[in-house]
């Protein structure tokens, strides 16, 4: 039995799928938490749910996506700034932690089962560094990286593509604009364009086409993906698949969720799908928020260190999620999993101060017995000399 692991952190829900492309396998398992970091004084860390009853102060982050690489870092309540980098990779073992238990077999190796995140499409070089090195900081290098462009793709050619090799098009849309990405065999075919707010999705799509020579009849197909709040609407989102189907008369699909998209190809990718040696194996995820299957993890106590975290289990709902429990409501405010977050999040350096008092104590004694050295020498010129 294949399995793999697919997350993703959005700028307002993160996903965590588990999967298995094994003709017969079932259903995966979706994990959808908010994107709400709180951080815990006793060293651990939740995400998504309403800020925990602590002794002590709890710091709530949440944002910190975006911010991703910018040497500023994020600001907490108590004005410590913290790596956004190191934020998503505890937001990443959190999501982690309520896949356990995973088995120790049905990876591409024989072993555990690998585990694959996806990251914005339209991040550049610097900030996929910068989320690698504190994924492995935090002692997360197994975890492997593939752009939410890519990983959409590979949904599409697993669960509905007919031949490999395809062109298709990655029209992903949040609250700010919209990002398009032209994916072939798997990896994109040149960069992702990144389009604010304005403009038609067939205009922006025909644009990232042209700057590599195509026209939309080179197009196979187009998938359509979301984030932020503009995902919620259901309405829009098909409206901007529609319109793209009916400009350039190619096959247009909705991914599933649409959030969910990029975690669930992730999945598939971690499972050991091969766009190159393509064949169709569904493995049933519906497309749509509200038959979609959402665990809601029991929140335990916390945990003494990563490395001694028992595997605990998640509590599977008997029904199908509605919509508003996957959306950022108050259906999921106790949907939350305490882990330990060791290494400490690395804080952002910050400007040094002047001096302590044990500094200026020493400064004003060196000054007064300069004074008197001055003094004496003056003293001695014109009295002696």
């Amino acid at each position: 039995m294949s399995m793999g692991v697919g997350l993703r952190i959005g700028s307002v829900v993160s996903t965590a799928v588990v999967a298995s492309n094994d003709p017969g396998s079932p259903d995966p398992v979706v994990i959808v938490r908010d994107t709400v970091l709180h951080m815990c004084p006793d060293g651990t860390a939740i995400l998504g749910g309403s800020a925990p009853q602590t002794l002590g102060r709890t710091h709530t982050v949440s944002g910190f996506l975006p911010r991703v690489g910018d040497p500023a870092g994020v600001a907490l309540g108590d004005g410590t700034r913290y790596r956004a980098e190191d934020l998503v990779a505890g937001a990443m073992r959190c999501l982690l932690r309520e896949c356990e238990p995973l088995p120790d077999h049905g990876g591409r190796t024989g072993g555990a089962p690998d585990i694959m995140a996806s990251y914005p499409t339209r991040w550049d070089s610097t900030a996929v560094a910068a989320l690698r090195d504190a994924l492995d900081y935090a002692d997360m290098s197994y975890l492997s990286l593939v752009s939410d462009a890519e990983a959409a793709a590979a949904w599409f050619e697993s669960e509905i593509a007919e031949r490999p090799g395809q062109l298709v098009g990655i029209y992903h849309v949040d609250d700010t604009g919209a990002t398009v990405a032209l994916i072939r065999s798997g990896v994109e075919a040149g960069k992702a364009f990144r389009f604010a707010s304005g403009g038609t999705p067939s205009a922006q799509i025909a644009t990232a086409l042209g700057a590599f020579g195509w026209l939309p009849s080179n197009l196979d197909a187009v998938v359509v993906t979301g984030d932020g709040l503009i995902a919620r609407d259901a309405a829009a989102i098909r409206g901007f698949a529609t319109s793209v189907s009916e400009k350039f008369d190619v096959r247009c699909v909705v991914g599933p969720g649409p959030e969910q998209t990029a975690a669930l190809g992730a999945a598939i990718r971690a499972a050991g799908f091969n766009p190159t040696t393509h064949r169709v194996t569904p493995i049933g995820l519906p497309p749509s928020y509200d038959v979609t299957e959402v665990i809601d993890a029991v929140v335990g106590e916390p945990l003494p260190a990563a490395a001694e975290t028992p595997r605990g289990s998640a509590a599977r709902t008997t029904q199908p999620a509605s919509a508003a429990a996957v959306g950022a409501s108050s259906a999921r405010a106790t949907g939350a999993t305490a882990v330990a977050t060791p290494p400490e999040p690395r804080a952002v350096a910050q400007d040094a101060p002047i001096a302590d008092s044990d500094t200026r104590s020493s400064w004003l004694v060196a000054a007064v017995v300069g004074l008197a050295l001055v003094l004496v020498a003056i003293v001695f010129v014109l009295f002696v000399l």
